[in-house]
This record gives structure tokens, sequence and C-alpha cells, in this order.
């Protein structure tokens, strides 16, 4: 029977695990092979393909892009950009049987991944309901919202849902992107936050936005000095804010920031709810590059670290008991 107290046996028990879920992969991994081969062989014929296609269509598009520049001379409203459009299309169908060879391995694999961590399902196309996020302080003003790889379940009696999400905000004739990255919702129906606190890393890129976000919020006094150099925080609840700046729950939080190759980093604490969002140019939860055979275990490894560090988050958080602090302030009072 393994010993879970100890570190060596849960560890040993853990690859154990790893070991047998990747057995059981194996028919399905060798099938992603032969899609693997043959949307591999499809993507290599377009590549070849796209090169005199390419060459044939850019002057002609061009010469659209320059008669419509022409055309709209004085127009502040200049729409020209035929020709980026045109060869975005032809990178699409080129990449088309990427996309298709992940999706297929996304589709069999995850699911049984996510079930290595207990009752956790796994959605391709699943969203964060955003009405859950909003109350939050820290979500960018936008109009549209798109999400993939939604993860949900519960850990240790804490729900939690995370995806990648990209939100874009309209302005005038033009779409930007306001936040492209994880978004990391834990909930708890037995624990409440006492007051809002908001945390920011790297407020600087993210401007005047801020100062609306943070209205009815103070900055938090806090006792450590090296804590306010990475992130700037914001409450109505200073002694929580206090508690919330615990060492360990900072080091989780920029563990995550390198893990995800973070480029800024927000997080709040609100009613039940604690909600990570992490900018990140990179692709989460995907397989690896369609060169490389889909029966290598790294893949699935990569995919399972990453799913065990946003896990990792509830056991630094179960340190957290509002109850047990407001208790403390009272006896020192």
């Amino acid at each position: 029977m393994t010993d879970r107290s100890n570190p060596q046996s849960r560890a040993d028990h853990e690859d154990a695990e790893t070991r047998s879920f990747l057995d059981k992969s194996r028919p399905k991994l060798e099938q992603l092979e032969n899609i693997r081969l043959e949307k591999l062989q499809l993507y290599e014929k377009r590549k070849k393909l796209a090169i005199p296609v390419g060459a044939i269509i850019t002057p002609f598009l061009g010469w659209i892009d320059y008669w419509l520049l022409i055309w709209q001379s004085g127009n502040d409203d200049t729409a020209a950009g035929v020709t980026i459009a045109g060869l975005g299309m032809l990178w699409g169908w080129v990449t088309q049987p990427k996309r298709q060879y992940a999706r297929a391995y996304k589709r069999d694999i995850l699911p049984d991944l996510a079930g290595l961590f207990g009752p956790f399902r796994y959605d391709g196309k699943g969203k964060i309901p955003m009405e859950r996020m909003k109350p939050s302080k820290i979500v960018p003003g936008h109009t549209t919202y798109k999400s993939e790889d939604l993860f949900t379940g519960e850990y240790k009696k804490v729900g939690i849902n995370f995806s990648e999400i990209k939100l874009k905000r309209r302005s005038g004739k033009r779409t930007v992107t306001v936040f492209n990255g994880l978004a990391i919702l834990l909930s708890s129906g037995t624990r409440r936050f006492y007051g809002h606190t908001i945390m920011i890393r790297d407020q600087g890129k993210i401007g005047g936005w801020l100062k609306k976000q943070t209205a009815g919020l103070e900055r938090a006094d806090l006792v450590d000095p090296e804590f306010e150099k990475i992130f700037d925080v914001f409450t109505n609840d200073q002694v929580e804010a206090r508690y919330l700046s615990d060492p360990r729950i900072i080091e989780n939080l920029k563990a995550l920031y390198s893990e995800y190759s973070g480029q800024k980093m927000m997080a709040a604490f609100y009613d039940d709810h604690f909600l990570i969002l992490i900018s990140s140019a990179k692709n989460h939860f995907e397989p690896a590059s369609i060169q490389l055979p889909a029966t290598n275990e790294a893949s699935i490894l990569s995919m399972k670290r990453e799913i065990e560090q946003i896990l990792s988050i509830v056991d630094r958080l179960s340190l957290y008991d509002p109850r047990n602090l407001r208790r403390s302030e009272d006896n020192a009072a």
C-alpha cells in the first residue's frame, strides 16, 4: 500500500501512475501516428505549392493595394491590405494539416490526461463563464471573448477552471487584442475572502485601464518590500492583503509566471474566487511538432507538467483560511 505521507513514496506512486497511463495510451498514440504521417505529407506538399502560388499572386495583390491607396487618397480610414489578407489565407491553407493533427491529438489524449488528476473534464472549445470572472476587476474591457482547451473539475475540494482565452475590443474600425493568455479560476464554497484584493505584475503595460479598475481599492500597505518590487497590490482590506502576500503563495505565482512565459500577470481574490490571468504568446496544452512522432512520450509529459503546475496553486492556498486570520487579529488586539 502506498504511503501518501511520504514524499518519496508519493513520487514513486505518481511515476507508476504516469507509466501506466502511457502504456494504456499506446494504442491511441499509434493511431495518431498514422494521422500525423498523413497530415505531415499533406503539409509538405502544400508548402511546396505555396512558393510558386505566392510568387504569382503577390504582384497582383500588390497592384490591387496600390490602386486602393490611390482611390482612398486623403481618406483617414484607408483600408488597403489585400496583399496581407491574401498571403494570410494562403498560409492558413498551408498550415491547416498541422492544426488538424493537433486537434485530433488533443481530442484523444487530453480527456484521459485530465482524468489522471481526479474528476476533471476537457473541452477543446469550452469557456469559463465571463460572469464569474468579470467581478474580479482584472478582466480588461472587451467586445469578443474566445477560448480553447478548457479544463473543469475539482482538486482537494476546490473547484478549478482553466483555459486559454483571447479578449478583443473594437476601436473604431480596428480590433485590438487586450488579453491573450491563460485564465485560471479557483472557487471554494466553504471559504470566502473578507475583502477584494488584486495583484498586478508589470502594471506599466496596463496603463490608464488600471486606474479605473482599482476604483474603490487602495494600495496595500505591505510589510515585505521585496514583494512590492514584484507586484502592485490594491485592496479594500489591508489585513487580508498582508496575509495574501505570504511568500509561499507569491513564489507559486512567480513560478507560474515563468512556466507560462508570462508577459504580464494579474490576480484577484474576491468572494470565494481566486482568478489569475497570465498574458502569454505561448500556445499551451499543445502536442509536440508535427515533425515528431505522436508516440513521443515527452509531449504528454510536458502537458502533464502544465496541469500539475496549475493544481499546485491549490496546495499553496490551502494554507489560507480567512477565519483563522481574523481570529489571530482579534487575539492580538
